[in-house]
């Protein structure tokens, strides 16, 4: 394949004793082809990494290919695996005491960019043609050692997995390093696709249908915010939330709303909802506070539990994509004046509302409607958007590499955390960053809250003022 146009590199000959599977239909979509995802977790901790790169390639082996080969070699390997070993501590490299560290109050606490070195070996994939044109394994291994921590990332493009994916894909492979490969869960969907029907039998209309912005409506909201997406560059940053702070947030709101409840009903917020809240708050800040603009917060979500009683069965892991999304509509004036309780119980009413099997298939239904695959978008043209991903049900925190650790850190500091266990996560793409979009990597073993996300240069800096003042 080349580019759409006709031109770019060759792709490499066809192997015919190739199996070839085509990519799902909710996985070949312009938005999962735009970026590679990196993520990169940091262990203090040294790690075997052969035990490593084994486990991984044994996983590899099954099913998680679209050009499986009839046998793996050294030529055509199950996965791309690069190792750099350094002789010296973790603190004594120049780039990783750039590490970000948890912080007492929710601050920005460092660039993910300035860890890119440590992330993957020069020359690795950064848009999907660099798989398209040769023949590279679609997930890629990267290791850095030290004496006393290990770093592992995994790369692969969006069109393979979503974060849920990632996960069953963490947790095969730590059942693997430790033996336990009758535990992993039977993957669905490797022969065909189990979402084939979602989208296709919709029984009643989405509940903001008459919100939905045509495609005249979409281009007038890209000409209204060109200056934005394309000229004024985007920085990213990681923000660290306490497990103190975002636990009496929780505990504030709901009883905010206790307060204001008349049928005394207990209400309910997840610290989901009340961190998306607060920082929705934050985010859109530099907005004039009077404004009646509205502002629509685009929460992405896993689809496998809504699912799991008809096309993803309970028990079974879902190695690609499934992925919803739930709008939120606001204006600036409500997020700024109301409270934070008030934002919270919004963004859990729309989950309520248009989380339910219905109303999935009510949206796939407008995907698949959609001559781009392009999941619909409602508000209006001059409309400002937030976008969420929050991964904290993937629990990566408590991903268990403790099968593969050799010895006993020696160092003196204090340890909060089990052994094999990764103190630091994050997440880069390449590609498509837009901005005033936050995947929220999700909680650290003592429940402080890690999240990153892309904004237009300047904004990072209106916000660290304002979490200084917190």
């Amino acid at each position: 394949m080349v580019s759409l146009f006709g031109w770019g590199a060759a792709p490499p000959p066809k192997t015919l004793s190739d199996r070839v599977v085509p990519l799902y239909f909710f996985d070949d979509t312009p938005v999962w082809r735009s970026f590679i995802l990196y993520s990169m977790f940091v262990f203090d901790d040294v790690l075997d990494t052969d035990n490593l790169h084994n486990a991984l390639e044994q996983l590899e082996k099954g099913a998680l290919e679209y050009h499986i080969p009839a046998e793996f070699t050294d030529d055509r390997p199950a996965l791309t695996y690069t190792h750099v070993q350094y002789d010296m501590s973790k603190a004594d490299h120049l780039v990783t005491g750039q590490i970000p560290k948890p912080s007492a109050r929710p601050s920005i606490v460092g660039d993910p960019d300035q860890l890119l070195s440590l992330m993957h070996p020069d020359g690795s994939p950064k848009k999907l043609d660099d798989y398209i044109n040769s023949d590279i394994p679609q997930l890629g291994l990267h290791i850095v050692s030290f004496k006393d921590a290990t770093i592992v990332s995994i790369y692969w493009p969006h069109t393979l997995f979503d974060a849920m994916g990632k996960r069953a894909l963490m947790t095969a492979w730590s059942f693997t390093l430790q033996g336990r490969q009758d535990e992993i869960l039977p993957l669905c969907g490797v022969d065909s696709d189990p979402l084939e029907q979602l989208g296709r039998h919709p029984t009643e209309a989405h509940k903001l249908a008459d919100r939905r912005l045509s495609t005249l409506g979409m281009v007038r909201y890209g000409l209204n915010h060109i200056v934005e997406f394309g000229f004024r560059g985007n920085e990213t940053r990681v923000v660290c939330v306490p497990a103190t702070f975002i636990s009496k947030l929780r505990e504030e709101a709901l009883q905010e709303l206790s307060d204001d409840s008349t049928d005394g009903d207990e209400p309910f917020l997840s610290e989901g909802d009340v961190l998306c809240a607060w920082w929705t708050r934050i985010a859109i800040a530099h907005l004039p506070p009077e404004s009646e603009t509205n502002v629509v917060l685009f929460n992405a979500y896993s689809l496998r539990s809504t699912l799991s009683k008809d096309l993803l069965p309970a028990g079974t892991s879902y190695v690609s994509n499934a992925t919803g999304f739930i709008h939120v509509p606001l204006t600036v004036k409500e997020i700024l004046a109301k409270p934070v309780s008030h934002i919270a119980s919004r963004i859990r009413q729309s989950i309520s509302e248009r989380g339910t099997r219905e109303q999935v298939e009510a949206f796939m239904a407008m995907v698949r409607e959609s001559q781009l695959r392009t999941p619909p978008f409602f508000g209006d043209p001059s409309m400002h958007m937030v976008t969420y991903s929050n991964w904290t049900k993937a629990r990566l925190f408590e991903t268990d590499f403790s099968a593969a650790v050799i010895g006993k850190n020696d160092s003196s500091a204090p340890r909060n955390h089990l052994p094999g266990r990764p103190t630091y996560i994050q997440n880069c793409q390449y590609g498509l960053t837009l901005p005033n979009a936050f995947p929220i990597i999700g909680k650290d073993a003592e429940g402080n809250y890690w999240m990153s996300g892309y904004l237009n240069k300047g904004n990072w800096d209106k916000i660290d003022q304002i979490l200084a003042g917190l």
